[in-house]
């Protein structure tokens, strides 16, 4: 098969006149597709409408060059992901099977047509431009050039054109002979159609409430525009992306602003208006403030009403400009949205030149975060990051009270999906319950500190004397990508830092080139950049990254090995470092309380034998839990639970120090490792806190008399007092002879014995390792 294939994928390759499609031809092309592929094939002809299309660059062959053997297959690789991820957003009236690589150049795909075969050919075009789109981003930052896409067509329809070899072979055939030609889109069926939509105002607009999370009030719609309801343009995705190869995004945009302006109806003088926009020209008439105030005016809107939300993924043709026109609207008091956050298109440097209002979080890590550790950390991480950028985090496309619940706790502010409100119509302001906070601990702040050193982070860097030109800096940087900065060092220490980015602002301003291109690089670097030893961990190099000033927030860290400059590390490999241990932490994470669970609490006590540091080791236990889960049920069991993790956090939070540590045992079983002088106030401050709260868990007339009528262990009926808890507490000095095995017969036996002693108890005791 191998053989076979090499032979055709030159006799395939695309050229006139075409290869006869005779059967052979036929079984050559099946070959690519295994036999279970084409056996599949072959079955659906029997009974499905099938269509294929083919995809290739038009300049491959010019692309490849400079590493032919390497990057072109590189260039296919992409090719192919990127129309298969697409597929979902373009193809509705079909259904996808497979893709397959036909040759060096040719991107097969096969679908069963489930309406009619004019939207599945509209269709292949706006496939075309969508996957010309995307797969240019890559180019340009791997070959430095832009290529063209080839798409064409086929219908397969079931049993009626003979052998199925040959008519596979023929409609492969037809198809790249179909992409070759040269078209022009007014000829299509779908460009009257999109005219008609322009020309007639064709563009409805639903409303989509967005809630804060501290109140459950609705602070704002979003305004989703739509084509003609059930035609092949109701999805935006198909307007805009025709819009764009038409030239015409802007007039799009227009349309779509001034419907979802029209629709709106009377709000709130602090409600707001989430307007989405498509256009990447800054310098588009009509992209200013100015104008947006004229018209929206005359709707009784202020630019406190208007939230401008750009998708992060977006590609403006000129950052600069973006940048500036970014700053007029704001100035006018339009607020700024960044949407998509997290969607695998992230730029963190861009998050820091905008500095939007609101950040909003990709429904891709919204999508089970309740039960993701993954999407958590990332989370997480966009939370604090937030914080720091004075930016409000809003969650996109929340489906299930648990994800609502998750991401209350988790500190987001906000909030929209059909959970809330489903896009409609008109606009609702009709609030939501918020559920009350779970006791919710990041995974980064449960007690348990990473060592890891930047050691395993560091790459290296360029490095510059003091006197080297702005100029050789630049041409350096353009010939080692992906390098972003270069650090200027004397006698190999280092004593700056340019950033790529600050570099070319620098250069950007009016007189830039004129005033720094042939200039030192001391003229513009960081004079004061963060540099750490290669011993410093990673959390802590992290906080000083984001203890900076705003404009340096993101830039290189330099690291240092006994003063000498050894290489740099890059803010985004640290969160990335971070968001990883951060799900290997959560993973052991106790599900319902958060706390860390036995791995890590494992880990916690060997870090101390190992260290030969001493501490306090409280084992809590709840006593009459199991009675007070059957009689009130495990909904109530769980809300005692809750109490019992944040009574310890608390405690230990107020009376302990960064040391010590609060783990989640499982069920109703908790430790704290503590400084051995923390203990006394620790334990006190938990049997205060619990025996405060407990009673708003239990029915009025269980208060009074003081005790629950339940069935034991042993199976009778009898009263039990209110829950309580037992504190064993030890005191541990490890040494070489520590072993688990003893430590846990210890505090079974003192745990025993404070749970002997009527409601609240704490009894403390030395254990000695032998």
């Amino acid at each position: 098969m191998t053989a076979l294939r090499k032979f055709f994928s030159k006799k395939l390759q695309y050229s006139e006149p075409l290869a006869r499609a005779d059967d052979a031809n036929g079984h050559a092309l099946l070959s690519f597709f295994g036999e279970d592929g084409a056996a599949e094939l072959e079955g659906l002809y029997a009974r499905e409408h099938l269509g294929i299309v083919t995809l290739e660059l038009k300049d491959y062959y010019s692309l490849r060059s400079p590493d032919q053997d390497i990057l072109g297959p590189k260039i296919m690789d992409t090719l192919e992901y990127e129309a298969v991820r697409e597929i979902p957003n373009i193809f509705h009236h079909a259904r996808f099977l497979f893709s397959e690589r036909i040759g060096f150049c040719c991107v097969f795909l096969a679908f069963i047509i489930t309406e009619d075969v004019v939207a599945f050919a509209n269709a292949t075009q706006l496939f075309r431009i969508q996957v010309r789109e995307r797969i240019n981003k890559n180019l340009l930052s791997t070959t430095n050039g832009i290529g063209d896409v080839l798409a064409g067509h086929a219908y397969i329809p079931p049993r009626r054109q003979g052998p199925f070899s040959e008519v596979v072979f023929k409609a492969y055939c037809h198809s790249r002979r179909f992409a070759s030609q040269p078209k022009e889109l007014s000829s299509l069926p779908l460009y009257d159609e999109f005219r008609w939509i322009l020309e007639k105002g064709k563009i409805s607009t639903l409303y989509q409430p967005v809630i804060d999370f501290q109140h459950g009030d609705v602070i704002g719609w979003e305004a989703f525009s739509r084509g003609p309801r059930g035609g092949f343009f109701e999805p935006p995705q198909t307007l805009f992306q025709l819009a764009a190869e038409l030239g015409c995004t802007f007039d799009l945009e227009t349309l779509c602003r001034d419907k979802a302006l029209q629709g709106l109806g009377p709000i709130g003088p602090h409600q707001k208006l989430f307007l989405n926009n498509f256009c990447n020209d800054a310098s588009a008439p009509g992209f200013s403030a100015s104008q947006l105030l004229d018209i929206i005016a005359p709707h009784g809107l202020t630019p406190q009403n208007v939230v401008l939300e750009f998708a992060e993924r977006q590609g403006f043709r000129d950052m600069n400009l973006f940048y500036k026109a970014i700053e007029n609207f704001r100035r006018e008091g339009f607020a700024i949205a960044i949407d998509d956050v997290g969607s695998g298109d992230s730029s963190l440097h861009n998050l820091t030149q905008i500095r939007p209002d609101y950040i909003k979080i990709d429904i891709s890590l919204i999508d089970g975060i309740d039960s993701n550790p993954y999407h958590r950390s990332m989370v997480e991480t966009l939370v604090f990051l937030a914080g720091k950028l004075n930016a409000s985090i809003i969650a996109v496309g929340i489906e299930t009270d648990t994800e609502l619940s998750s991401l209350v706790s988790m500190g987001v502010d906000g909030g929209q999906g059909n959970l809330i409100g489903p896009p409609a119509p008109a606009v609702s302001a009709k609030s939501v319950t918020i559920p009350a906070k779970a006791w919710y601990t990041p995974a980064n702040t449960a007690g348990w500190h990473t060592f890891s050193p930047v050691r395993e982070l560091v790459r290296p860097t360029c490095s510059v004397s003091p006197g080297t030109t702005v100029k050789e800096v630049k041409a350096m940087l353009a010939d080692q990508l992906p390098q972003t900065s270069v650090a200027v060092v004397n006698a190999c220490r280092p004593v700056g830092l340019l950033m790529q980015y600050t570099m070319d602002r620098h250069l950007s301003t009016q007189f830039g080139m004129s005033l720094y291109y042939h200039r030192e690089v001391g003229r513009i670097m960081d004079s004061a950049p963060l540099v750490v030893d290669v011993e410093t961990s990673v959390e802590e190099a992290a906080k000083a990254a984001m203890a900076r000033e705003g404009t340096k927030i993101y830039d290189d860290i330099l690291v240092t090995e006994k003063g000498r400059l050894i290489g740099a590390v890059s803010v985004q490999g640290m969160l990335d470092k971070l968001a990883e241990m951060q799900v290997e932490l959560a993973k052991g994470a106790n599900p319902l309380s958060g706390l860390p669970g036995n791995v890590v609490i494992e880990h916690e006590i060997e870090k101390r034998v190992k260290k030969r540091l001493t501490c306090g080791m409280i084992y809590v236990d709840l006593d009459n839990f199991k009675v007070y889960n059957d009689v009130f049920g495990f909904d109530r069991g769980d809300k005692i639970i809750l109490l019992t993790a944040r009574t310890l956090t608390r405690a230990v939070a107020e009376k302990g120090d960064a040391r010590d540590f609060v783990g989640h045992v499982g069920g109703d079983d908790f430790i704290v490792l503590a400084e051995p002088d923390n203990v006394p106030a620790i334990c006190d401050r938990v049997l205060e806190l619990f025996a405060a709260e407990v009673p708003s868990l239990y029915r009025n007339e269980d208060i009074q008399r003081g005790y629950i009528v339940g069935k034991g262990r042993d199976g009778h009926i009898r009263k039990y007092s209110l829950v309580s808890l037992s504190l064993a507490v030890l005191d541990c000095s490890f040494d070489e002879r520590f072993s688990m095995g003893r430590l846990s017969e210890r505090v079974a036996d003192v745990k025993k014995r404070a749970k002997d002693i009527e409601g609240n108890s704490c009894i403390r005791e030395p254990f000695a390792s032998s």
